[in-house]
């Protein structure tokens, strides 16, 4: 999963998290200055704490893990990582993956990028491990990555002092550019993809430029070699031997992008190139014998005896060679994948690449909502596992995968993501008080789903229930009369244009829109007004248009001012919700525009001003309470407004420095107002916060574990428990919290 919106786009959402979050980064992320800051307020009589019990919405995989590393010591130890939500632990016992990122807090978000893991050979614990982090590279994101260690298998972090690191969401499909020398584990060894190669004798505490050797890209414009993929690899050969002091393996072997594969023969202090390789490798792994074996973007080559030779399977001729592993108890076998869709695409051989067969083999499948082209879509990355012979893992755009034995005729490949979460919601999450589903969501590269569990995947896809493929929905609504009738409306991969549906049977099945308000209609919100049947679409850039039979026939709203570009944005990663329904009354609808609030009273046909001085922010929402004429406005970093005469006068809450989400829920026992939740700064502090009291005082509830910290983008209230509330993130999947007490069904 590739979530990489457009430069502008994520140049402005950057803005906007510069604003946000201004921090000095702490030494451990076990704990951060801000949960110090809340346990000493609350010590002193300030904001209460609410101990809640999280949880990740079920999902089941559904994006790209670029790569695994296996303990070659330690039984069972794998660790994996991915492009934007964080890296992951295997707990082989329970057969489930363990996040290890979570304490890393939101105003932090660009560190659960993870481009590569090494562990250390030497200790036979397992407990030492490292990580290169940084979704992006540019500017905009902050903070720059970083490689941090863990001493105890990632439960907690240590930053060291080398970045930036690069950005995992611009170079998927390269192999682990992090190493840790078998010779001597003090020395490691990071292949940047920007600034080249650096290496650490006191085991990461302090790094040093390898000056002499290259930085990938050397003949490419500047331009392209910012956003290209530098140095892709680094790999020790253990059986070179040991030179220098401190001591070191002799051996090593970099992929530089643009250039070629380089060897050093002292320790890493001189790099040849080494003539007639592959200009552009990615993978790069060595048998125990000595013999590099690469993959680069038109196959795969063997270097053995000083000399390259092409041993790319005669069969893949339909894509880009990705992944290469060798079996470390035999260097003649290897397997190795290419870029296809619909099928299992891994080649094996037995005689170091001269002769290959495809080992097509059976799905073993867990995730029933996968299509079947979403297996082995793009595999990322090959690994035997060392201590069970002729197994294998292997990862992709999707998920991982293993078959306990890569030799049989028809090996069974099993899809192992229980526990990893790392869709990228899209501003579109929706929570019924009553019906079928728990909650419907919107999502990048898969859709979303349409949940009956909170702890179990879909059953099905959206995209098999009637929905287009490729659609992502961007706005999603039920109505209030019948939990049955479900509109959604979208935009079909990222940025072209979409359209929408809608259901009548709780989200089992769904029917396209008969026609479009205009050609090219992209994405944006939908709301259900009236009689909670006529359709209103605020799409991206145009304006605004509803229909009273089903998207039949399109009607465009009126206006004395252009509504034009109520939802922003030219792609899906908009994060605003400029449009709302008057909870006490459908007629009533409300639209934001910039610092005007326009209101109809019409059920959406014509819309007037009703407020000018609105704030600005470009990911502004406009919400109701369900009290009549209740009007709520976030700011960002204005803070949060409330109008109580339909929207004609607005006064700030107190209290609420910045207010980048809210939303609200279920009622406290013996009220008739909902609960108000609010991310962002309340009382000179950061975090997640509830009122039962309508912003008079407040709760904060992600204390003491940090959560849904991976760059959070949209909330909701849970309208059947109490206190319940779901957060969308960019790379960890949907999140939901509810206090630790309850007793409700969750």
């Amino acid at each position: 999963m590739i979530h990489n919106p457009d430069q502008q786009t994520r140049k402005s959402n950057a803005s906007v998290t510069r604003r946000r979050f201004c921090s000095t980064v702490a030494a451990c992320i076990a704990l951060t200055t801000a949960q110090r800051k809340i346990q000493a307020a609350s010590g002193a009589g300030g904001i209460s704490q609410a101990d809640y019990r999280w949880l990740n919405v079920a999902m089941g995989g559904g994006g790209a893990i670029p790569g695994i590393v296996l303990h070659p010591k330690v039984p069972g130890l794998a660790y994996i990582h991915t492009d934007v939500g964080g890296c992951y632990r295997w707990d082989s016992a329970d057969k489930r993956w363990i996040p290890l990122l979570d304490r890393i807090p939101f105003n932090q978000w660009n560190l659960y990028g993870v481009d590569s893991i090494a562990v250390d050979p030497n200790d036979v614990t397992g407990n030492t491990v490292y990580i290169s982090t940084g979704k992006y590279a540019d500017s905009w994101a902050s903070p720059a990555g970083m490689v941090m260690k863990s001493a105890d298998r990632g439960e907690t972090w240590t930053r060291t002092t080398l970045s930036p690191t690069g950005g995992s969401n611009q170079s998927q499909g390269c192999g682990e550019r992090l190493a840790v020398d078998p010779a001597n584990g003090q020395h490691v060894v990071y292949a940047s993809q920007l600034n080249g190669l650096f290496s650490s004798f006191d085991a990461a505490k302090t790094w040093d430029r390898m000056r002499a050797a290259p930085s990938g890209w050397s003949s490419q414009s500047a331009s392209r070699k910012k956003r290209g993929h530098g140095l892709a690899f680094v790999v020790f050969d253990p059986s070179s031997g040991i030179t220098g002091t401190p001591a070191r393996t002799r051996i090593m072997y970099i992929g530089a992008t643009g250039e070629g594969v380089y060897r050093s023969r002292d320790g890493g202090q001189s790099w040849q190139l080494l003539a007639g390789g592959p200009d552009w490798p990615r993978k790069g792994v060595i048998g125990t014998d000595g013999v590099l074996v690469v993959s680069h973007r038109r196959g795969v080559a063997k270097f053995a005896a000083g000399r390259w030779t092409n041993i790319t399977p005669r069969t893949l001729k339909h894509g880009t060679s990705c992944a290469v592993a060798i079996d470390p108890s035999d260097s003649n076998h290897i397997v190795a994948t290419l870029g296809l869709m619909n099928r299992i695409p891994v080649f094996r051989t037995t005689d170091g690449g001269k002769t290959w067969a495809n080992v097509s083999g059976k799905r073993n499948e867990t995730i029933t909502w996968w299509a079947g082209w979403q297996w082995f879509s793009n595999p990322f990355s090959l690994a035997f596992d060392p201590h069970h012979k002729h197994r294998v893992w292997a990862t992709d755009w999707y998920g991982t995968y293993c078959t306990d034995d890569v030799t049989r005729p028809e090996p069974v490949w099993t899809n192992f993501v229980a526990g990893i979460e790392e869709l990228c919601i899209i501003g579109a999450l929706t929570a019924p008080p009553t019906g079928r589903c728990r909650l419907y969501s919107g999502a990048a590269d898969e859709g979303g789903g349409d949940h009956l569990s909170l702890t179990r995947p879909p059953r099905r896809s959206l995209w098999v229930k009637g929905l287009p493929a490729g659609l992502d929905r961007t706005g999603i609504a039920v109505a209030s009369d019948d939990s049955n009738f479900v509109v959604c409306v979208g935009t079909i991969n990222w940025s072209s244009p979409g359209t929408g549906a809608y259901s009548v049977n709780g989200g089992d099945s769904w029917t396209v829109f008969a026609k479009l308000p205009y050609k090219g209609i992209k994405g944006g919100r939908v709301v259900l007004t009236g009689n909670h049947r006529r359709i209103l679409w605020v799409p991206q850039e145009g304006p605004p248009y509803y229909s009273d039979d089903l998207g039949q026939k399109w009607s465009k709203v009126k206006c004395h001012e252009s509504l034009a570009g109520s939802s922003h944005g030219d792609n899906i990663f908009v994060y605003d919700q400029p449009v709302a329904v008057d909870a006490a009354d459908a007629n009533r609808v409300y639209i934001l525009k910039g610092s005007k609030l326009f209101v109809s009273t019409d059920a959406g046909e014509h819309f007037a001003v009703a407020f000018t001085k609105a704030p600005a922010d470009w990911n502004h929402k406009v919400l109701t309470s369900g009290q009549p004429g209740d009007v709520w406005l976030s700011g960002g970093t204005q803070g949060l407004f409330r109008s109580r005469n339909g929207g004609r006068a607005f006064a700030r809450v107190s209290g609420v420095q910045a207010a980048y989400m809210f939303c609200f829920g279920k009622s406290p026992a013996g009220t008739n107002f909902p609960a108000l939740f609010v991310q962002g700064e309340v009382e000179g502090i950061a975090g997640y916060f509830r009122s039962d009291d309508q912003g008079r005082s407040w709760v904060r509830i992600d204390i003491p574990m940090q959560r849904v910290g991976d760059a959070p983008n949209t909330m909701t209230g849970d309208w059947r428990v109490f206190g319940g509330v779901f957060v969308g993130t960019t790379g960890r999947g949907i999140f939901y919290g509810c206090p630790a007490n309850s007793d409700q069904n969750i």
